[in-house]
């Protein structure tokens, strides 16, 4: 299969991940990046909606996290610890994927400072992603994503995509996973930041929270979906 270009990529992400509660996930990605469980009449209070009804879309966004109390904990951004490390204005966090950490300091208008480890040597990989989509000291250099385009909708759970984005010290790491994956794509930690750029302005900017705070550019970037 021919390469696809940023932009199809992006155009596919968009399109073919269908989130039918929206708000709802912009809502809950914005407020546990802040660093605290979420509660639901905090959540129910943003949306302005009552709680019969937050409970019945919370009931249809099955990946959601909670911990022991009913607090939202994670979606997309989590307070659990995962492989990949996601850290906000020292607020340390974590994602799902690796495509999570490009496409979310754009959809929150923040920069993270990301690390996270290679499935196969175990080798540390560590970044600044920008709002700007911009990668900065990315080592080791030579990095690179994982991907699975999905050819048609899909609902948007963690197990249909995120599973199988990893990040990879270099393309040769990833050998063993695209010999068991051969519809993935590798795209450079670059490359898949303007991906995720893209999409957060297809899916995010646009629609930012309210309650999202925005902090005023002093040469790199700040705060927002």
């Amino acid at each position: 299969m021919p390469r696809l270009s940023l932009d199809a990529i992006a155009q596919r992400l968009s399109e073919q991940l269908q989130c039918e509660q929206e708000d709802l996930c912009r809502s809950i990605l914005h407020q546990v990046s802040r660093g605290k469980p979420l509660s639901r009449a905090s959540l129910a209070t943003s949306l302005q909606i009552n709680q019969n009804e937050l409970e019945h879309r919370l009931a249809r966004v099955r990946d959601t996290e909670f911990d022991s109390e009913g607090n939202i904990i994670g979606w997309g951004v989590t307070l659990m610890p995962t492989r990949h490390r996601f850290q906000l204005d020292g607020k340390v966090l974590f994602t799902w994927c690796a495509f999570d950490t490009v496409l979310f300091p754009p959809s929150l208008g923040q920069t993270a400072h990301v690390s996270s480890t290679c499935p196969s040597t175990e080798q540390f990989i560590t970044f600044v992603a920008t709002p700007e989509g911009v990668v900065r000291d990315l080592t080791p250099s030579h990095s690179v994503m994982s991907l699975i385009i999905p050819a048609n909708r899909q609902d948007c759970v963690r197990a249909t995509f995120c599973e199988q984005s990893l990040f990879f010290s270099t393309a040769q790491a990833a050998s063993s996973y695209l010999a068991a994956h051969p519809e993935a794509v590798l795209l450079s930690i670059e490359e898949a930041a303007v991906v995720g750029k893209r999409v957060a302005a297809s899916r995010f900017v646009s629609q930012r929270s309210p309650t999202s705070p925005v902090r005023k550019k002093r040469g790199m970037s700040a705060h927002s979906p």
